[in-house]
């Protein structure tokens, strides 16, 4: 089936019956939509130079590790459907059991201004001269070190390890804050876990934040739980309940809106994202 290209697609012609298809550039195989065999997209077709897209490298160091390590599995969602599936650690391309989808596995070193959309099941690492404006970014995993203007969605772990203001949307499962790190996050951060060693501004809906004895939060929060460990500390508004409730619905309808009074938690004044 052929169709207008899209950004970062081309047109593959299937080897056995010879039907087209739209294809994502960064593919090294897929199966044909007609009669379902296997196609070798580098056999069948050109790529273009994709200049963010990681360098394949089949020498003989790339070929001596992989016999050295040990082949890994990890589950994987598609992005599409949501279908869970088994992916080998030296695979870096696949296709959804369920929709067909490609996916990408690889990962991704942003190292300069960047703008375009990336979308792999690997890790995308933002370096210290990263600067990243993308209006999407959907990844496995990620590392911050430079700076985060557009949007950013991981379904696994994000480290963040800079300092300065990110003002891009971040939504991860896992967002940990390294030490020595001093962030504003200008939009609201939504996760699942938090977890702060460093200084933090922000906004936060999550289930569980943990604040460790070099962390330090300012801001509000909305969680279904906190922690502070002795020497963490905490300024600001807590709520504690369903993360991503308004205040309003956070707090038992039989009590009024009250602000608790902060406590003393061992040597932080208060109660307490590399």
């Amino acid at each position: 089936m052929a169709g207008n290209k899209g950004p970062g697609q081309i047109t593959v012609a299937c080897p056995h019956c010879h039907a087209k298809q739209q294809e994502s550039a960064f593919a090294k195989s897929t199966f044909c939509r007609k009669c379902g065999k296997h196609i070798d997209l580098r056999k069948v077709a050109e790529r273009p130079d994709i200049p963010f897209a990681p360098k394949e490298n089949t020498g003989f160091f790339q070929k001596f590790t992989r016999l050295i390590q040990r082949e890994k599995f990890r589950e994987i969602h598609c992005f599409a459907c949501d279908a869970k599936q088994t992916v080998s650690s030296f695979a870096e391309s696949g296709s959804c059991v369920q929709c067909g989808t490609y996916m990408d596995l690889r990962d991704f070193k942003i190292t300069g201004n960047f703008s375009r959309a990336v979308q792999t099941h690997g890790t995308v690492a933002v370096g210290k001269s990263g600067d990243v404006t993308s209006s999407k970014i959907l990844c496995g995993s990620a590392f911050i070190l430079g700076k985060v203007h557009g949007n950013l969605q991981c379904t696994g772990e994000t480290r963040v390890k800079t300092t300065g203001r990110l003002t891009g949307a971040i939504e991860s499962q896992t967002l940990v804050v390294e030490k020595r790190s001093d962030v504003e996050f200008v939009r609201p951060l939504r996760v699942s876990s938090l977890e702060i060693h460093g200084k933090v501004s922000a906004r936060v809906y999550a289930d569980t934040v943990s604040i460790t004895k070099t962390g330090e939060l300012e801001g509000s929060v909305h969680a279904k739980s906190i922690k502070i460990e002795k020497g963490g500390i905490f300024h600001g508004d807590l709520f504690i309940g369903k993360g991503e409730l308004e205040q309003s619905e956070l707090l038992p309808k039989t009590k009024a809106t009250k602000k608790k009074p902060t406590q003393d938690m061992g040597d932080q004044p208060t109660l307490a994202l590399a």
